[in-house]
């Protein structure tokens, strides 16, 4: 025994094995010989995500590419920044996915968030059924071509909001983060940098106790609302009453559903998301882009018109919850998407 230990121990063996883990050869001896792996001590993920089944979004679902020349885009230092259109379009209804607001079944609309960072959940989070919506980090490398991807597999997007948190600066969200204390004109400044980051985003969603609570969120808010967008703040519902004073579609939603990344944890969440809709019509959820969270999701959604209820885009929930549905002409769906 010793003498393997010595042997284990080597030079050469130390190679060996580092070689074998750069392959992949040790976690393929690990994993269970039907290719799933448990990740987190619940019943078993299967990984990578299989293809959603059924027939895929099309491109008249989701919108074409969103061109430069749009009269919802306004040109500006930093890039095209949505505005309302001369003719009272709003970004924030071009651009959500169709939806038919006289289905009037009970609601669920999902978020997923944090999107952009990383590739792999990103893909994952875009295979996901369309009607799924998908939130991006503004400093995500190819965050305008993500956000064509998502819109072309049929989602609606929405950008991040990085406000600031109780804990700044030991919790710091990105250079561009709106401050309390920063003087309202540089939080304006940010505000446009972020807008113009991409385009074909129905509105930002973000969370930030400290400058949510503060008095420089309504000039942010106005600034939204001027332009067409749509909120949802990630947390505790600190903007509900400015959103309203300015006329901003908006939503609050917490905890995430994947506070506990586990399988019963998420599950459980998710049955506490249908109670919510079946007793007041709507219910909005959020999720991280978790493995495990992208497919508890994906299996769910399956679900849902078997107990009578309906998977909406966020936009819709917003739509609903603002007033913005009444007078709407036919059935009350979305209207088409801008096509510039």
């Amino acid at each position: 025994m010793l003498t393997l230990v010595r042997r284990l121990r080597s030079p050469t063996w130390l190679a060996v094995a580092g070689a074998a883990i750069a392959l992949g050869v040790v976690p393929a001896l690990l994993a269970p010989a039907d290719g799933e792996a448990d990740l987190t001590g619940a019943p078993q993920v299967r990984l990578p995500l299989a293809a959603v089944e059924g027939k895929p979004a099309s491109l008249a679902e989701a919108g074409p590419p969103v061109p430069t020349s749009s009269p919802l885009l306004e040109d500006v230092a930093f890039g095209p920044l949505p505005r309302v259109a001369a003719d009272g379009g709003r970004p924030f209804l071009a651009y959500a996915r169709p939806f038919d607001l006289a289905d009037r079944r009970p609601k669920i609309a999902l978020l997923v968030t944090g999107l952009g960072l990383q590739a792999d959940p990103t893909a994952a989070a875009i295979r996901l059924p369309g009607a799924i919506s998908l939130h991006f980090s503004v400093y995500a490398s190819d965050l305008a071509g993500m956000l064509e991807r998502a819109r072309s597999a049929g989602h609606e997007v929405l950008l991040d909001l990085p406000m600031e948190p109780p804990d700044y600066p030991a919790s710091d969200p990105g250079p561009h983060t709106l401050l309390a204390g920063n003087p309202t004109e540089e939080n304006l400044h940010r505000l446009e940098w972020l807008l113009a980051r991409a385009t074909g985003y129905i509105g930002l969603a973000g969370g930030g106790a400290r400058f949510a609570a503060s008095a420089e969120a309504p000039p942010v808010l106005n600034v939204l609302a001027r332009r067409g967008l749509a909120m949802i703040e990630l947390g505790r519902g600190d903007l509900a009453a400015a959103a309203t004073a300015v006329g901003l579609p908006y939503a609050s939603a917490r905890p995430v559903i994947d506070q506990d990344p586990s399988v019963q944890a998420i599950d459980y969440a998710l049955a506490g998301l249908e109670a919510e809709a079946l007793r007041t019509g709507t219910a909005l959820g959020v999720a991280q882009g978790y493995p495990v969270s992208l497919e508890r999701l994906r299996l769910w959604a399956a679900t849902l018109e078997g107990k009578g209820l309906v998977l909406a885009p966020v936009s819709a929930l917003l739509i609903e919850r603002s007033g913005l549905a009444a007078g709407r002409g036919g059935h009350g769906e979305t209207p088409e998407r801008s096509q510039g």
